[in-house]
């Protein structure tokens, strides 16, 4: 696979640190479309924060990756059925995995790269939400937009995460302290005392083959427990990020940047006729179901009752009786396109089948902000997640088993 759709014309020595950025993320006078036709021919007028960290701690960007259009097909796991193992879907994955780049950052809010990650033995850090700037990065879904990276070993990630982590006035929703963890000497202070590994019963009795969680388990300290609301982490996710990402692509008018229609004969059909012809069917249908649940009539049904149930589950973790939470790691593609089944999930006996089944792994850090970090593992992959700012505690556990 071609990886970049921009790549730059830069020579980065033997030896040293490459960076890839997924097509969502400024870089100043460099071409950004976030995989949209709308944003055709669209330049940077700005440095994301991110950029400028990286440059600052001379890191080679190599160019922009390829990407799904605004990173929307794994809400609906429309993915085509099929498709080999192999392929690449993500231009940031299939950069590292190829040796290209050291890294790659890209916003990973469905959990679609890091399960391709994963498939492609390679690792995925989701930063705590608000310890990573976003100024400079296209927004989607603004309530779950991390930028995150895709590494070779957690290794990688974790130095990746000490240049781009760090408070910045320019994004609102940043942290304003330093939080629990902290970058000395390029590495993390790692967490002090056993690790106690959370896992969840009531998902591993979904999945058909839970032996990497069992496995990676079996070193630590355990507590069993049920994840609550685990059966519509979907549903709250197609929700919310309907309703947000339908709100953040109609400043996409053809007016003032990006894509504009020919042969309009009035301002309505402008509009209509340029998002149209812009448009692929992952955000057309996410903007239907976005305005559909943000309506008078069923804003209380739908988009209230979901954000709820987003606090509920925030509010039934219990960090204080284990320290990490695993979780089986769904490969992007496992849901089958017209019968809601998915080659994790038992067939019969499931509480809420659903077409983008695949979301309920990996929706809990991204639904609550908490930091994760995917990995493969035993021939599977997993996902350990931690409490808010809490990194070092999963590091501690990678490293605690030779990861």
């Amino acid at each position: 696979m071609e990886h970049f759709i921009t790549k730059y014309d830069v020579n980065c020595p033997a030896g040293t640190m490459s960076a890839a950025l997924e097509d969502s993320i400024m870089h100043k006078g460099r071409p950004v479309t976030a995989g949209s036709k709308i944003l055709e021919n669209f330049v940077s007028p700005l440095d994301a924060t991110v950029v400028t960290k990286l440059e600052a701690a001379g890191i080679t960007i190599l160019g922009k990756t390829k990407m799904d259009e605004f990173g929307a097909s794994g809400l609906f796991g429309n993915m085509e059925p099929g498709a080999p193992d192999s392929e690449f879907r993500s231009g940031a994955v299939s950069a590292v995995a190829e040796g290209d780049a050291t890294f790659a950052l890209c916003n990973d809010y469905t959990g679609a790269v890091s399960q391709e990650a994963a498939a492609h033995n390679l690792c995925y850090i989701h930063p705590t939400y608000g310890s990573v700037s976003r100024y400079g990065l296209i927004h989607a879904v603004p309530s779950m937009d991390q930028i995150g990276i895709v590494c070779k070993t957690p290794a990688d990630g974790l130095y990746a995460l000490s240049v781009i982590s760090g408070h910045d006035p320019k994004d609102g929703a940043m942290f304003s302290g330093s939080g629990k963890w902290k970058v000395e000497s390029g590495k993390l202070t790692m967490s002090s005392g056993r690790v106690r590994v959370g896992v969840p019963v009531n998902v591993l009795a979904w999945v058909s083959d839970a032996s990497a969680v069992l496995e990676f388990a079996k070193g630590f300290d355990t507590v069993d427990f049920d994840l609550g609301y685990f059966d519509v982490y979907a549903q709250v996710m197609q929700i919310l990020c309907s309703a947000e990402l339908s709100n953040n692509t109609t400043r996409y008018d053809g007016i003032k940047f990006g894509y504009r229609a020919e042969g309009y004969r009035n301002l309505h059909e402008l509009y209509t006729k340029s998002r149209t012809e812009a448009f692929g069917a992952d955000v057309k249908l996410a903007s239907i179901i976005g305005s559909m649940v943000l309506s008078q009539e069923n804003y209380l049904r739908y988009y209230d009752k979901a954000m709820r149930i987003r606090r509920l589950i925030k509010e039934s973790l219990e960090f204080d009786k284990y320290d990490v939470i695993i979780m089986p790691t769904a490969k992007q593609g496992d849901a089958k396109q017209g019968d809601g089944s998915s080659a994790w999930l038992h067939q019969a006996d499931e509480p809420s089948p659903c077409l983008a089944a695949s979301l309920c792994f990996s929706a809990l850090p991204r639904l609550c902000g908490l930091p994760a970090v995917t990995v493969p593992f035993k021939g599977g992959g997993i996902t350990l997640i931690g409490d808010s700012n809490c990194e070092n505690v999963l590091f501690s556990a990678l490293e605690a088993v030779g990861l």
